[in-house]
């Protein structure tokens, strides 16, 4: 672990795909029974290094390195072997392929939960959501605190999601959920800081890699959108991930650029996407214009003091403004990628749907459907 971080982490090198892999190796031998026999250290030390090189080797200028794509594929290659492939419930299959719209955390603003209402806005729209999220690790409100807010049970069987998938067309994992994954207990339980667990967890969704070919991610404001795509590319090519078309974006407070959201942004910065489409990386960026919205400003989107409820009442229809046309702007996208719908259609379909009221409807009928699981 010194040889890593004094030659890697503390020169900002990135480690290439193997060494990454047995890093994530390293990082899950304290709660995986059958990998600890793999070293005769303490747990209790094994867990402090993780937790030091999980953050010394998450920081911007190592990032900026075009093979850093392999050190997030590596680590999530392993999270995939060895976690979730050998968890109590393994891979969820889900009787139809499904689509995940989630972020990293960890940014500078705080918006509403855009990402999860825009979700159910598509499952409304009837596209088929499995979403995979987590609470707040670092003073936020993260899409599993506002389900729960809203009665979901976040802890539902195996068998319950993949029958609300079917029904409902929404599904929902929290990444603390150790029947499938076991690495976030270092993040959300011992370290309680932001490091590569915020690029881990949304990357390795427990959904089947057969049943998971579209996905959008919002990217954090340490890492340019296109490492992810690389990321994707090296996961597809070692069979590991299936993901033929996937959005990476990064939205931005303001033109200078420097500062930003893990969401579409309609500011006047605007929004960057890299796309892989099934094999093939472009990049182009997007403005408030392009889903038929008024640009808005960054402050406009903080959701106050209660972000839970602010989100449920954006989804009842009680906020209007742009804390609404931020969450039409984040669900076009979807439409786009499930349905290939222009943007600022997309934008009106969304709007219709939300305006219908059905979205909170469906969330209020998944919330009983985890309940009664409970």
């Amino acid at each position: 672990m010194n040889t890593l971080l004094k030659q890697y982490a503390y020169q900002n090198k990135p480690l290439d795909f193997d060494q990454a892999y047995l890093l994530g190796i390293f990082s899950l031998i304290p709660y995986i029974t059958e990998l600890r026999g793999l070293l005769d250290l303490p747990t209790e030390m094994i867990t402090l290094q993780s937790i030091a090189a999980l953050c010394a080797f998450h920081n911007h200028a190592l990032y900026q390195k075009e093979n850093s794509g392999e050190q997030i594929a590596g680590i999530c290659a392993a999270i995939f072997d060895y976690d979730i492939g050998t968890s109590l419930n393994g891979f969820l299959i889900p009787q139809k392929e499904v689509m995940d719209n989630c972020g990293m955390g960890g940014d500078l603003y705080r918006t509403p939960n855009l990402s999860t209402i825009a979700a159910l806005i598509a499952a409304t729209g009837e596209i088929s959501m499995l979403k995979h999220g987590s609470p707040g690790s670092t003073n936020n409100v993260g899409s599993s605190d506002f389900l729960q807010y809203n009665q979901v049970y976040l802890f539902p069987s195996t068998e319950t999601i993949i029958k609300t998938i079917q029904k409902y067309n929404f599904g929902y994992i929290d990444a603390l959920d150790e029947n499938y994954k076991r690495i976030h207990i270092l993040s959300h339980g011992k370290a309680k800081l932001a490091h590569m667990n915020d690029i881990i967890g949304p990357i390795t969704s427990p959904v089947h890699p057969s049943s998971l070919r579209q996905k959008i991610l919002g990217v954090n404001h340490l890492l340019p959108p296109e490492r992810v795509a690389e990321a994707y590319l090296i996961l597809n090519a070692k069979g590991i991930t299936s993901v033929e078309q996937g959005l990476f974006i990064r939205g931005y407070s303001s033109t200078e650029r420097e500062e930003g959201i893990d969401e579409v942004s309609i500011t006047s910065g605007g929004t960057r996407v890299v796309e892989l489409d099934r094999g093939k990386v472009i990049s182009y960026h997007l403005f408030a214009r392009d889903f038929g919205l008024a640009e808005v400003g960054i402050q406009e989107l903080d959701p106050g003091v209660d972000k839970a409820l602010t989100s449920t009442n954006i989804l009842r229809g009680k906020i209007l403004g742009a804390k609404k046309s931020a969450v039409l702007a984040n669900a076009a996208l979807l439409f786009y990628v499930a349905q290939g719908k222009e943007f600022n259609k997309g934008t009106n379909l969304a709007r219709l749907i939300l305006d219908s009221g059905l979205p909170y409807a469906l969330l209020q009928q998944y919330a009983h459907a985890t309940r009664f699981d409970k």
